[in-house]
């Protein structure tokens, strides 16, 4: 069905049908949205993706699926005719050719459009496949927390290689947003987020004011009173990007679009629209001042997750280089000692920073990842010791490893947010999940071309610039640069290999569980073991319809 006339949702801050003390007892009570927006994406994704709903929901849920902002009927007109056969289960196929403010519109159509009667909207990406469990946990943490607005359940990936990538994106969540001031004070991150549907009509729908709206709604239903919850259980997983651009596209977009909200903290606006105010002008009296500052902590500290403060010391670094070399090449006179007196500043600025992170991602034990991870069990004393202690070298590997490929965002997070500050736009890309053949030639150039080069490129020179054969030589600047080209260099060959050519294939991981039952049954897990077995069979099912 093409929806090409869209209107406006109209605030509603008055809202009568909102009740502070829902009745979420009677599981028929709860009716869930799940809501898909789609713009140009393949086909079959979409399909497996709507299939694996029709396996969870129930008679009274339906799906909305909204594809926008694109002309192809080619890429929309065949899942329309899919979903055409599937209205019976209450599955509604929109195409709108161009809706404002990107997928917050988009969303935002779909709330006009959603059937009033279900009491929560679940957004699920078009890549996001439901485990079998899942519509038992939402329904379980919505009677768990019956008055919160927004219930955020994890993002995963099903993606059998690019271990690296799962770890630093699941870092996220396994150490970032699982610590409990984040968890009782969760913002949004869009895919299966259960959001009270009186609630974001209260709210008056979906802000376009920022790019990553997904945050933007968790603040401002913060700013209102209302409470949100972070449940740390996997119930589905999704597709990493297919290439290296798209995964720093995808990072440049998370981290200027929480730019875009952090800044709002700093500023004045006076419109009327309450979806157009920012986070913390006009809060709702109701908020003690107590409150207010711990939601502030909660908002600072996800929202800057992606970024650093590094940035003006890269920029300091730059113009160093630049008038040193140029007071080399032209011969100009200068007290050298004091221009490269910044230098120290700025490589403790560095060190900081890494060892920060290095600390983060050492204390990151991945409980999210033991949900869906191969349980061996042994029996034997000797046995287990060897295995515990194989994984704890397991572990160090893969948290240095983590640790590694998020430096390749280094000055990402550093520099990419700073255009912010000057008020500047940046349109809503999508993340594609095509898979593009390439040769191991173009995949290698598309890499090298993507990766950020500009902390290496500096620290390089200005190794040489202080180096042993220079008449600049500072041993400690020498070895501060040297220490950071080796991480970058090491950084760049994790980030690489993960992306490096593959013949193309549908590899998703498989979430076995190699078990012993007997052990099983003494450490009361036999309930994992069920639903080990139930997300392996499906996910067989899954990789069979994918092929």
């Amino acid at each position: 069905m093409n929806v090409n006339t869209v209107t406006t949702l109209k605030p509603q801050t008055n809202n009568k049908n909102y009740s502070k003390h829902p009745n979420f007892e009677d599981s028929n009570a709860i009716r869930l949205s799940f809501q898909i927006m789609t713009r140009a994406e393949p086909i079959q994704v979409v399909i497996a993706t709507i299939k694996s709903l029709l396996a969870i929901k129930s008679a009274a849920d339906e799906i909305v699926i909204i594809d926008n902002n694109h002309t192809d009927k080619a890429l929309y007109e065949p899942l329309a005719h899919y979903c055409d056969k599937l209205t019976e289960q209450k599955v509604r196929f929109y195409h709108v050719d161009k809706v404002d403010n990107f997928k917050s519109g988009a969303l935002n159509l779909a709330l006009e459009l959603m059937d009033a009667q279900c009491s929560h909207i679940v957004v699920v990406d078009s890549d996001y496949q439901a485990l079998p469990h899942a519509r038992a946990a939402i329904v379980n943490a919505i009677k768990n927390y019956p008055q919160h607005a927004l219930l955020q359940f994890p993002q995963f990936y099903r993606d059998e290689d690019r271990l690296d990538v799962h770890s630093e994106l699941n870092h996220y969540f396994n150490y970032h947003l699982y610590r409990p001031f984040n968890r009782q004070r969760a913002l949004s991150t869009g895919t299966f987020a259960v959001i009270r549907r009186d609630a974001l009509i209260e709210l008056g729908g979906w802000s376009g004011a920022s790019i990553t709206e997904d945050a933007q709604m968790g603040v401002l239903m913060h700013r209102q009173g209302f409470s949100s919850e972070f449940i740390p259980e996997v119930i589905a997983t999704g597709l990493l990007p297919t290439t290296l651009p798209d995964l720093v596209s995808q990072r440049q977009r998370w981290i200027y679009g929480n730019m875009q909200v952090l800044t709002s903290y700093f500023c004045k606006n006076d419109q009327t629209l309450i979806t157009d105010k920012l986070p913390f002008n006009n809060l709702n009296p109701s908020l003690s001042k107590y409150e207010r500052l711990n939601d502030i902590r909660a908002h600072l500290s996800q929202l800057s997750a992606w970024v650093n403060f590094t940035g003006l010391f890269i920029l300091l670094q730059l113009a160093v280089v630049i008038t040193v070399v140029s007071a080399l090449l032209f011969d100009f006179k200068a007290d050298f000692n004091l221009l490269l007196l910044p230098l120290y500043a700025v490589y403790t600025s560095y060190a900081i920073f890494l060892a920060r992170r290095f600390w983060a991602y050492s204390q990151d034990k991945a409980p999210l990842n033991k949900q869906v991870a191969d349980t061996t069990i042994d029996n034997n004393t000797d046995a287990t010791v060897i295995h515990n202690t194989r994984s704890f070298f397991r572990r160090i590997k893969q948290q240095t490893r983590a640790w590694l490929l998020h430096l390749n965002f280094w000055e990402l997070g550093a520099l990419s947010w700073l255009p912010v500050l000057c008020g500047q736009k940046k349109p809503f890309v999508c993340t594609p999940k095509q898979v593009i053949s390439s040769t191991t030639q173009s995949r290698f150039i598309a890499n090298f071309i993507a990766l950020p080069k500009l902390l290496l490129g500096l620290n390089i020179i200005t190794a040489l610039l202080v180096a042993p054969f220079s008449t600049l030589y500072s041993p400690l600047l020498f070895i501060s640069a040297l220490i950071v080209c080796v991480i970058k260099i090491l950084a760049a060959n994790v980030i690489l290999d993960n992306y490096r050519y593959k013949k193309p294939n549908a590899r998703i991981i498989k979430f076995a569980a190699h078990t012993n039952k007997k052990s099983l049954r003494k450490s009361g897990s036999v309930n994992s073991l069920t639903k080990a077995k139930s997300a392996n069979s499906q996910y067989r099912d899954n990789k069979m319809a994918n092929s």
